[in-house]
């Protein structure tokens, strides 16, 4: 089972986000959309975990996001990964609106407890997005109009919740 960490959308802002696939791609036009219920900021991913360590991991993920406090965080605008090229992930933004750069803290606080616990380093920084949809490997996706999204709003995280996916 597959396992991540992530701060879940409030559901009116996961609503909106979701309703903006009527402006991005109309008829799917090649993207493959996720669920509105799964729509998060994943802020660690973990792969693959054996089910015999939740004890000491929860314990360890506990550990990492206490005291963080509340995170003030809008979620405004939209882009693709790769920015050039042939995109593979649409993507709405995440701003930390937090003066001192509590996402990214928290990010690194994670980072730093799944490598205690084993698991490999993370090859990039945090790159602080809602991913909304994923091309579909047999159809050559259309670049949305990503200019078109501007700002759905803020809202204040409150916690991070542990996800488990099949794939």
């Amino acid at each position: 089972m597959r396992e991540f960490l992530a701060i879940p959308l409030p559901e009116g802002l996961r609503r909106a986000a979701w309703a903006s696939k009527n402006v991005l791609a109309p008829g799917g036009d090649g993207w493959r959309f996720v669920r509105e219920e799964g729509l998060h900021l994943t802020l660690r991913f973990l792969g693959e975990v054996d089910p015999s360590r939740r004890g000491a991991l929860d314990a360890a993920w506990l550990d990492a996001v206490g005291g963080t406090g509340l995170l003030a965080l809008r979620l405004r605008g939209a882009g693709l990964f790769p920015a050039s090229g042939r995109p593979r992930i649409l993507w709405l933004g995440v701003d930390d609106e937090t003066a001192e750069g509590s996402l990214a803290r928290l990010a690194d606080r994670l980072e730093r407890a799944a490598r205690a616990q084993g698991f490999p380093p993370e090859g990039r920084p945090l790159a602080a997005h809602v991913t909304l949809a994923r091309a579909r490997g047999d159809v050559r996706a259309v670049r949305p109009p990503v200019a078109r999204i501007g700002d759905f709003g803020a809202f204040v995280a409150e916690r991070v919740v542990l996800y488990r996916s099949e794939p």
